[in-house]
């Protein structure tokens, strides 16, 4: 038997190759859509013929075209079976199925734009996927509608009754148009995420300044106590070397320990390291973590400022200023050194926050665009942790 071979046309371009695919692929869902449609509503009315026990009654008797607007477009002239009699107002519920998936589109759509897939990527995605791009007012539309749900409003959920072990604080920088001037500058999302002892986390707010002074964090601060975040009830407090940061604590928390990034410390060191020597001290510094007490500790420190101090005086200044703030961590048992050590649990955050948000072309339009975007994706992220949780 001779084999067939589908049929394709001799195109010019590549162009025209991918429009005849793409209309060939509409064809083709357009018929398995209406052939779908016609036996899941035949199908329907089978049942409910038999339900109501009077087959003879409603036997079949021919169809009716009716048209339905699907995720592909406008579909004509769905044949739709009708009972004899002319009774075509029977509840039909298969009707709704594309109600539903409309719902799941603008989902599918929300969740894209969450997870930092672009505006332009999202409406090549969904002209292929469903034959239909997303207007950018319909992504707005999306986005308000999902601020709207109280699982979104992160900074003005209250904290009343949720005590945090542990808070870490940092800061992501980004782009913001000034409504004023409309001049983009730098302004800075302070965030604080807070950890309890089995490793559950909750991002507890964020917000917009312009600068990682004491000004700005204490303000920050402020308002997360005003949603009634403890601070008496915390166990530690764990950030980076900012002065800005250190300075707040101090003023708003005297009494709460303080456990330096020692991420950021190592950093520090290495920095002010030559770079000939930057090897060996990065190894020195692997030794002082791997220590499993704060005196053992604190004397491999002393070793390391006699060793290093005429080759890297800056070094072992960096490593020794202020060293019992890098030393709280040992307080707490063992399992949580690595956790509450460094503030990688929240720059892991920030790390996905800069991966949604570069979806803005590196600059949002005003602070209100700023500040919605997000609460949206740290309220997702939230979520997320929720659910893991």
């Amino acid at each position: 038997m001779k084999k067939l071979t589908p049929y394709t046309p001799e195109l010019a371009s590549q162009k025209e190759l991918n429009d005849f695919l793409m209309n060939s692929l509409n064809a083709n869902l357009t018929q398995a859509i209406k052939s779908t449609v016609s036996i899941m509503i035949k199908a329907e009315m089978r049942t409910l013929r038999e339900e109501l026990g009077n087959e003879k009654q409603t036997s079949f008797n021919g169809y009716y075209g009716r048209n339905l607007i699907s995720p592909v477009g406008k579909i004509a002239d769905i044949p739709i079976p009708r009972f004899r009699g002319g009774n075509d107002n029977l509840p039909l519920q298969s009707m709704n199925i594309f109600a539903d998936e409309k719902e799941r589109f603008f989902t599918i759509v929300q969740q894209m734009h969450l997870v930092g897939i672009s505006q332009r990527k999202i409406n090549c995605f969904c002209q292929k996927v469903f034959g239909k791009a997303v207007a950018p007012q319909t992504t707005k539309l999306v986005f308000e509608e999902l601020l709207e749900q109280e699982a979104f409003q992160v900074n003005k959920t209250s904290l009343v009754g949720k005590p945090q072990t542990f808070v870490f604080f940092d800061g992501i920088w980004q782009t913001v148009k000034s409504n004023r001037t409309g001049e983009a500058s730098k302004r800075v999302v302070l965030m604080a995420l807070g950890m309890d002892t089995e490793g559950n986390k909750q991002i507890l707010g964020f917000h917009l300044a312009f600068a990682e002074d004491e000004k700005s964090w204490r303000e920050f601060i402020e308002s997360l106590q005003k949603r009634g975040l403890n601070m008496d009830a915390m166990n530690l407090a764990v950030a980076d070397d900012g002065k800005g940061l250190q300075a707040a604590l101090e003023r708003i928390a005297p009494t709460l320990p303080v456990q330096i990034c020692i991420t950021h410390k190592y950093r520090n060191v290495l920095t002010h390291t030559p770079r000939s020597h930057k090897a060996a001290m990065g190894r020195d510094l692997q030794l002082l973590t791997k220590t499993r007490s704060k005196e053992a500790f604190t004397n491999h420190v002393k070793d390391m400022e006699k060793r290093w101090l005429l080759v890297a005086p800056q070094a072992v200044k960096s490593l020794t200023t202020r060293i019992e703030l890098i030393t709280a961590y040992f307080s707490f048992p063992e399992h949580l050194w690595s956790r509450i050590r460094t503030t990688n649990v929240l720059e892991r955050t920030l790390r996905e926050v800069r991966t949604r948000t570069s979806v803005m072309q590196h600059q949002f339009t005003s602070p209100e665009s700023a500040e919605k975007y997000h609460q949206a994706i740290v309220g997702n992220l939230n979520q997320t942790y929720f659910k893991k949780d």
